[in-house]
Formats: C-alpha cells, structure tokens, sequence
C-alpha cells in the first residue's frame, strides 16, 4: 500500500482550514445576524411600550379632565336643583298669597254697594247695652269711583222706647267723659261720630244711655250734611244677667 504524497495532504489541510474558516465565518455571520434580529425586534418592541405608556397617559389626563368636568356639572346641576326648589316653594307660596289676596278682593267688592259712584251702605250695625253705657259697632262701605273725593259725614244715633210710658225716638250722644276702658278723643273738640273715608269704615264706641228710657231699638244714620245717605236699624243686644251666687 502507498501512502498518499506530501503534496497531496498538504493540499487537503489547506483546503479543511479553508472550509473550516468559510464555515466559521458563516457562523459568525449568523449569529451576528440573529443578534441583530433579536435586539432590532427589542428595541421595536421597547418603542412601541413607550408609545403605548405615553398613550395610556394622554387617555389617563383625559379621563381626570372629563371627571373634574362631569364633577363640576354635577354640583351646578345640583345648586340649580336647590334654587330650582327654593324657587318653586316660592312660586308656590306666592300663588297662595295671590289667591288669598283675590278672595279678601272679592269679599271687600262684595261688600261695595251698587248703585251710583259714591253711595254709601251700612254692611253692619250691632249695639249692646253695658251697665249706663251702650256700646257700638258699625261696618260702612262706599261706591267710590277712583280718585274719588273722601266722604265726609256724621253717623246719627236713634233710640226707639218707652218713657214714662210713651214711645219716644231720643238722638243718643257720646259721654261726656270716656267710659271705661275707652280712649279719650284724639283731640280737644273732636267729635267721635264723624265719618272720613273712601270704601271701608270700621266704627265703635260708646253712647250715653238716657234715664228712664227703656231702649227697644237703635237706628242709625249716616249723615252728610243734613242729608241721611245710608240708615239701618238693630235691636238692643241686652247684657247678660250676673249669675254670682245663683
């Protein structure tokens, strides 16, 4: 057997290096290449976390402004729900007051008498005996017509009775000094019957009872002037007896 020539291995060695380096070379372009790959698709992959954080911050700054918005629509919506309410109880108490107001109107324009501008009408007239005293009380109302002058009159106070055994009609006055429990007049002279009003007049007072006369009604007249205006009788509420010691 012969064994192969010098020439011939050395040609076989150079070319094992030669393969041994293209496959060396080879490898390190691959994992050259792969490191590559690996560390290009990381830092793709640390871009697009970034992108994604930076987003989920702009939704998260988003999402605090619509709350403070919505937080802020919610407290205006309720202050105007609570003057919402403040001023529907308001509405509602002045429509209370309204109606009130129109029934005092119709009961007052119920009172006003028909008839002509300026007539003058006796709504009520009560009396009532009190020890040497009679007491009084009147409701008067006129027919004015807007800007209508004041009326300016007297009332007339006249008792029907019995004295000495004949009926008589006697003018019942004012005392002279102020019953019990009454004010003296406003002024030195000033008569306590006289009239000054427009529509509505609320009279009492006292009169003096004359001796001997046994009162069984009392007219009263509205005078202006001389001229009786408005006239209406009542009878004589008696005081009730003292029943001490029955």
């Amino acid at each position: 057997m012969t064994s192969p020539s010098p020439a011939r291995g050395g040609g076989f060695s150079v070319w094992l290096v030669r393969g041994l380096s293209r496959l060396v070379l080879l490898l390190v372009v691959f994992v050259v290449g792969a490191l590559a790959m690996h560390f290009g698709m990381h830092a793709e992959q640390g871009a697009e976390i970034q992108a994604q954080r930076a987003r989920i911050e702009s939704l998260q700054a988003e999402l605090s402004r619509a709350q403070a918005d919505l937080a802020a629509q919610r407290s205006a919506a309720e202050v105007q729900a609570g003057t919402q309410r403040v001023l529907q109880d308001k509405n509602a108490e002045l429509q209370q007051e309204l109606g009130r107001t129109r029934d005092q109107l119709a009961f007052y324009e119920q009172l006003i008498p028909p008839g002509p501008a300026g007539a003058v009408a006796v709504r009520a007239f009560d009396i009532q005996e009190d020890g040497e005293f009679l007491r009084y009380r009147v409701l008067l109302t006129r027919n004015a017509a807007p800007q209508a002058e004041p009326f300016k009159g007297r009332m007339r106070f006249v008792a029907n009775g019995v004295s000495q055994g004949k009926a008589v009609k006697i003018e019942l006055s004012p005392p002279v000094a102020p019953a019990a429990g009454e004010a003296a007049a406003s002024a030195p002279g000033a008569d306590p019957l006289a009239l000054v009003f427009d529509q509505f007049q609320r009279s009492t007072g006292v009169l003096q009872r004359v001796p001997d006369l046994s009162i069984q009604s009392v007219r009263l007249e509205i005078l202006e002037g001389d001229t009786v205006r408005a006239s209406q009788d009542a009878d004589l509420n008696r005081a009730a007896p003292d029943r001490a010691g029955v």
